[in-house]
């Protein structure tokens, strides 16, 4: 059972979920402030918590195309670091997917990770890897504020090494997404995804891409979250948002008729 914390729309003007996927280490908090931001403009947010759910990449990625189609609204899956691969793999029910800052599965930066001191024998024995310490956390908060990354580095926990494995060693390949829309959103400092990887993952999954100026890989915080947040909110209203609005309208007629039903009926 995938747990979720839903951050309700301030004042509900689109008829979707969006649902949020932390990356390696991660929890669903780390989302907190996009999906405060996305409340404020019309948004539903649901914070997911994928480390409940055993197995690899696919395993995460079946569970939340489950919670996501269980939703009865159109969802726009969104997953940060390795999320990004996760929400790849729940792309079948989602109407759009946005990434944030991906991994890409087997590309130095993600190998290094899973080298790093204190990691290797967890993942050779298939056991919970422990979260980089704030010491090796460079690559991850790249230029937070330090009170900011010693923060995040201080609500990580431990990953499953399966992964783990996915994300270093290249078990999970993303692939062409169809006809289901999708942006990859990488800043432009980010150690983890270089420019060019990031172009690279773009043409392989036939996404859009943006590219945050002056942003590393916590594109979730710092300076970097708000011009991140802005262009996925206006990504994801100029491909989806007129249906959207419509489907939302609808729905609103429907609750306008069944309550007058009831009043009738009383």
């Amino acid at each position: 059972m995938l747990n979720a914390t839903v951050v309700r729309a301030e004042s509900g003007r689109y008829a979707a979920a969006l649902v949020c996927v932390p990356g390696l280490w991660a929890g669903p908090v780390v989302w907190r402030r996009f999906a405060g931001y996305l409340a404020h403009r019309g948004w539903e947010s649901h914070l997911v918590d994928v480390a409940t759910v055993a197995g690899d990449v696919a395993a995460r990625g079946a569970a939340v195309a489950e919670y996501a189609a269980a939703r009865g609204v159109p969802a726009v899956v969104l997953g940060h670091d390795a999320g990004g691969l996760v929400a790849l793999a729940a792309a079948s029910a989602a109407a759009a997917v946005v990434l944030v800052a991906p991994l890409l599965p087997a590309s130095a930066p993600a190998r290094t990770l899973a080298a790093r001191r204190g990691a290797v024998l967890p993942l050779v024995l298939g056991q919970p890897v422990p979260p980089p310490d704030l010491a090796a956390a460079g690559p991850l908060c790249g230029e937070l504020p330090p009170p900011e990354c010693a923060a995040i580095v201080g609500g990580l926990r431990p990953e499953s090494a399966a992964v783990l494995r996915d994300v270093a060693r290249g078990r999970f390949r993303p692939a062409p997404l169809g006809d289901v829309p999708a942006l990859v959103v990488a800043g432009d400092r980010d150690p983890l995804l270089p420019p060019v990887s990031a172009a690279l993952l773009a043409r392989t999954i036939g996404a859009e891409q943006a590219t945050i100026a002056g942003g590393g890989h916590w594109l979730l915080g710092g300076t970097a979250w708000q011009p991140t947040v802005d262009t996925v909110h206006r990504w994801i209203v100029r491909r989806l948002g007129e249906s959207l609005l419509e489907f939302y309208a609808e729905a609103m007629a429907d609750r306008a008729e069944d309550e007058d039903e009831g009043e009738d009926e009383g």
